[in-house]
Parts: C-alpha cells; sequence; structure tokens
C-alpha cells in the first residue's frame, strides 16, 4: 500500500485584474496593469454600476467564444490587437470545463473561452499553448 497522500491540485484562479477607463452603453475599455494593453469589452449590462470604479483596479472574469482553437509552438503569450477589441489571443489552458466545453486560457489575463462548435475542450490538456481568433463581443464580468 502506498502511503503517501493524495493532494488535490490547488484551485485555479480565473479572475483578471485590470484598471477600468470608461463603462458606457458602448463598450467596458480597461488596462492591463504595468503593460501597455488597452481592452474594449462588450458593454456591461449596467454600466451605471462601474462609473465609480473608473481609475481604479478591478476585478473580473473575461470571457469569450473562441473561432477555432490551434494547439502553438511558440509567440508566448498575447493579445491582439494591443489597443481594442480582443481578435487573437495565445496563451496556455489552465483549466478546461468539460461540461461548458470551454477552457481557461492564461494569455496576458486569463479568459475563458467557449469552444468552437466542431471542437472539444476535452481535446486539450492543462499546459498546451493554443491560440485562436475569438468572435467580436468578449465580455468582463466584474466580480469581488
Amino acid at each position: 500500500m502506498n502511503n503517501v497522500p493524495h493532494t488535490a491540485a490547488p484551485p485555479v484562479d480565473d479572475r483578471a485584474v485590470l484598471r477600468l477607463v470608461s463603462a458606457d452603453e458602448q463598450a467596458t475599455v480597461a488596462t492591463v496593469p504595468g503593460t501597455d494593453y488597452a481592452l474594449r469589452f462588450a458593454p456591461s449590462p449596467d454600466p451605471s454600476s462601474l462609473v465609480e470604479s473608473i481609475g481604479r483596479r478591478v476585478t473580473g472574469r473575461i470571457e469569450g467564444r473562441a473561432l477555432r482553437l490551434h494547439r502553438a509552438s511558440a509567440g508566448g503569450r498575447f493579445i491582439e490587437p494591443a489597443d481594442g477589441h480582443p481578435r487573437i489571443v495565445q496563451g496556455t489552458v489552465a483549466a478546461i470545463d468539460g461540461v461548458a466545453n470551454r477552457v481557461l486560457l492564461r494569455a496576458v489575463v486569463p479568459m475563458w473561452l467557449t469552444v468552437h462548435e466542431g471542437q472539444s475542450a476535452t481535446a486539450f490538456k492543462v499546459g498546451d499553448m493554443l491560440n485562436c481568433y475569438v468572435e467580436s463581443g468578449m465580455a468582463f464580468v466584474r466580480c469581488e
């Protein structure tokens, strides 16, 4: 019998810390502290709830839909364009949600990407480097 205790993997933090620039009916705009990234997201359901946080750090989850995920072997973690609506992202898989068919990708910031129809999130494994185009309308959902 093996006397080595079983330990569960530590929980994965899926929250992004951003600095809120603006929030209105058109878009939510936030920068990534310590970088030149200025990301534009779909408008918040209640933009007025974010107004008092403009200029401050906010914590939330980034959610989007991948058009098709591809394994990558080089290039590091990035979001393109660096200023505007995310179109192309690359990073490593931090978690897989097979039930919701999505992956948590650690790009410049963590983001949940729902996998395109015809692909399965379970086809990938934690640690894989992936890149993809993403559908318009990525969302930033504030959480505390």
